[in-house]
C-alpha cells in the first residue's frame, strides 16, 4: 500500500481491547503508516506494555508513548522500562512524559505542589539516567541513592506532553520534543512552534525539536456523518480541560466557558459551532482529511498522528486512510 512522504502515525485509544493491539499494530504498518502511538490514560491501557506488544508485532513501524504521567512512576522506574524497549528495538521507540490528567493524578493522591517542578525533576532525571549517569541526589519530588541503569539508552529521545504556556516553555528547555494534544489545531501548533523556537534560541539550544501532533480523526464518504463522530470526544476533552491556549488562539474561550456553565460536555457537544471542528479535528471525506493533515504540517508539526474515532471503526477507517489519504500527503 502507498505510504505518505511525511511521517504519519496512528494513535490507539485506551478503550481498545488489549487482545486487539497486536492485530491493529500489524494493520497500521500494512496500511503504510510510519508510526504507532499509545497514550497511558489511567486506568485503561498500560503505555509500556502496549508499546512492547506493538514493537514485537511489527517490523519497522516506530512506536511511541505519548504520554505517561511523571507522577505515576518514579523516574528511575520509567527510565528502566523505556531503556528496555529502546535497547530491544533500537531506533524504533520514543518516550513521552507529561503532567498527567489532573483528575486521574488526584485519584492516585499524587498531585504535586508544583506541576512544573515535578515534571522538570522527572524529565531531567530520566534523561540523565539514559545517558548513563549514576544519580545520588534529593529533590522536592524524587530522590536517588546511587541509581544507574544497567542498560542505558543515550540515543533515546524524551518528549514532553503539556498544553499551557509555562509548560510549553519548560518542554522547550529540557525535552527533545513535544507531544501536542489531540485537539491541537493549526493555529495552536504554529503558536507553540514559535514559542519553542524563541525559548531554544534564548538558551542556545539546537533548533531540532519534534512536534508530534495528535489529531482527532474520522473519515468516510459521508462528510457530515464523519464530522458528527468526532463531536462527542471533542466535547468530552473540552469539558475536562476547560479554557486553554488550544481554544484561546481561536478566541473561543469565552464561548467555551459559557457552554461549560450551561451543561458541561453535553452542552458543548450540542452547542459548539461547526467551525470548531475545523480547528480541533481532521474529519470528513478523504480530501477533507488530507487538507486537515497538510494544514498541521504547514503549521510546524513534524509528525501527525491520527486518533481515529470511534475505536470500533479503526480497522475500517485504517484501510480508507491508508489507501485514500496517505498517498496525498
Amino acid at each position: 500500500m502507498p505510504t505518505a512522504s511525511r511521517p504519519m502515525g496512528v494513535f490507539i485509544l485506551g478503550d481498545v481491547a488489549p487482545a486487539d493491539i497486536v492485530s491493529l499494530s500489524r494493520q497500521v504498518e500494512r496500511c503504510g503508516f510510519s508510526d504507532l502511538w499509545f497514550a497511558e490514560d489511567y486506568f485503561m491501557l498500560s503505555g509500556f506494555a502496549s508499546a512492547a506488544m506493538a514493537l514485537q508485532a511489527t517490523e519497522a513501524v516506530d512506536v511511541g508513548i505519548g504520554a505517561v504521567s511523571n507522577r505515576a512512576r518514579h523516574p528511575a522506574v520509567t527510565a528502566m522500562e523505556a531503556s528496555t524497549l529502546a535497547n530491544a528495538y533500537p531506533g524504533r521507540f520514543t518516550l513521552g512524559i507529561g503532567h498527567g490528567v489532573p483528575f486521574w493524578v488526584a485519584q492516585m493522591h499524587l498531585t504535586p505542589k508544583s506541576v512544573l517542578g515535578s515534571m522538570r525533576e522527572a524529565i531531567t532525571g530520566v534523561k540523565r539516567l539514559f545517558a548513563g549517569e549514576t544519580l545520588t541526589q534529593s529533590g522536592a519530588y524524587y530522590g536517588y541513592d546511587a541509581v544507574s541503569l544497567t542498560h542505558p539508552a543515550p540515543d533515546l529521545q524524551v518528549l514532553g506532553a503539556a498544553v499551557g504556556p509555562k509548560s510549553v516553555d519548560l518542554c522547550a528547555e529540557i525535552a527533545d520534543g513535544m507531544v501536542l494534544s489531540a485537539m491541537a489545531g493549526p493555529r495552536y501548533v504554529a503558536t507553540v512552534r514559535e514559542r519553542i523556537a524563541k525559548v531554544r534560541r534564548a538558551r542556545g539550544l539546537p533548533e531540532d525539536f519534534q512536534l508530534v501532533t495528535y489529531a482527532i480523526t474520522s473519515v468516510g464518504e459521508d462528510r457530515a456523518a464523519a464530522r458528527a463522530k468526532v463531536r462527542p470526544l471533542i466535547a468530552l476533552y473540552l469539558g475536562a480541560m476547560g479554557p486553554t491556549l488550544i481554544t484561546g488562539v481561536y478566541d473561543a474561550n469565552d464561548a467555551l466557558v459559557g457552554l461549560i456553565d450551561e451543561g458541561g460536555a453535553e452542552a458543548i457537544e450540542a452547542g459548539m459551532p461547526d467551525d470548531w471542528l475545523d480547528w480541533l479535528a481532521v474529519a470528513g471525506r478523504p480530501e477533507d482529511c488530507r487538507s486537515g493533515v497538510e494544514a498541521l504540517f504547514d503549521a510546524g508539526a513534524t509528525k501527525v498522528v491520527l486518533c481515529v474515532v470511534p475505536s470500533e471503526e479503526l480497522p475500517t477507517q485504517l484501510e480508507i486512510l491508508g489507501s485514500e489519504v496517505l498517498p496525498g500527503i
